[in-house]
This record gives C-alpha cells, sequence and structure tokens, in this order.
C-alpha cells in the first residue's frame, strides 16, 4: 500500500492596516488541498480572497468572493484545489474597483516578496472586474447641465 503525505497549515492573517483579523487552514495531499479561511472587522464591502505568487511569477489564483455579514465576519471554504505552483501568501482584499490589501499571511517560513509588492500584485490583478465582481459604479450627475447660450430662442423686435 502506498502511503501518501499529508500536509496540514494553519495561517495567521495580520492586517495591513485597520483592524482585520482572521486565519486560514491549508490541508493538502497528493498535490490537492482544502483551505478554509476566516476573518472578523472586515469593512461591509465584498472581499476577494487571493493566492500570490511572487513578484517574479505574478501568479495569482483567485479563490472567490467573501461577503461579510453581521459583525462584519466572513468565511470562505475551497475544496479540492490543485495547490501546486509556488504561492508564497494568502491575502484578502476589498474586490474591484478599489482593490485595497486588507489581511495578508504567509504560506512558507522564509517570504518573499514584500508588503507593497503585495498591493502591487492585488492591484493589478484586480485592475479589471473579475466574472463575478459588483458591476461598475454609475455615477448620476446630480444637477441637470445648463443650456448653453446658443440654444437660446432669437429675440425679434418690430
Amino acid at each position: 500500500m502506498m502511503q501518501h503525505r499529508f500536509l496540514r497549515t494553519y495561517i495567521l492573517l495580520r492586517p495591513a492596516g485597520g483592524q482585520a483579523s482572521g486565519f486560514a487552514r491549508v490541508e493538502c495531499q497528493r498535490g490537492r488541498g482544502k483551505l478554509n479561511i476566516h476573518a472578523s472587522s472586515l469593512p461591509e464591502k465584498p472581499v476577494r480572497a487571493l493566492l500570490c505568487g511572487d513578484v517574479q511569477t505574478g501568479a495569482v489564483l483567485d479563490l472567490g468572493l467573501m461577503h461579510p455579514l453581521g459583525g462584519q465576519q466572513a468565511a470562505l471554504c475551497r475544496d479540492h484545489m490543485a495547490l501546486q505552483g509556488g504561492y508564497q501568501v494568502l491575502v484578502l482584499a476589498t474586490d474591484w474597483p478599489e482593490a485595497k490589501l486588507l489581511l495578508y499571511g504567509w504560506l512558507h517560513p522564509q517570504p518573499k516578496c514584500t508588503l507593497w509588492q503585495m498591493q502591487e500584485i492585488v492591484e493589478r490583478y484586480l485592475a479589471y472586474p473579475a466574472a463575478d465582481s459588483a458591476p461598475a459604479p454609475m455615477e448620476v450627475a446630480e444637477k441637470q447641465p445648463e443650456r448653453s447660450v446658443l440654444m437660446l430662442r432669437s429675440r425679434v423686435s418690430t
């Protein structure tokens, strides 16, 4: 009988700014994995979970959206994922169009990218909306535009 290596890792999610906090659990066997993410004190808008590679590869695996509920808490579970590809960090960021890094956690003990490099990867990836992103916000003019002088009726005097 063949033995298959089973690996379980817990990741502490650190805030990039603000009060958000969280943790994740990664289980991996035969190159396939399961990922559970729990976060709290998130903003009341959709948060996107991403696995990011190092800066040279720019690899990003989009895990999907987390929708914070009461108390700004959210959870996400992904099963049967291919976890090969040299991912370095788990990132939670606000979704398009305002991509802002909220939380991050290293997958390996030796980090290969800095906080500002993570922000660049997030901004580059979320420069365009993903398939499950909210539609673009429409800006509505608050007041009607004024008529041009050329549109005034001419006045005829007799």
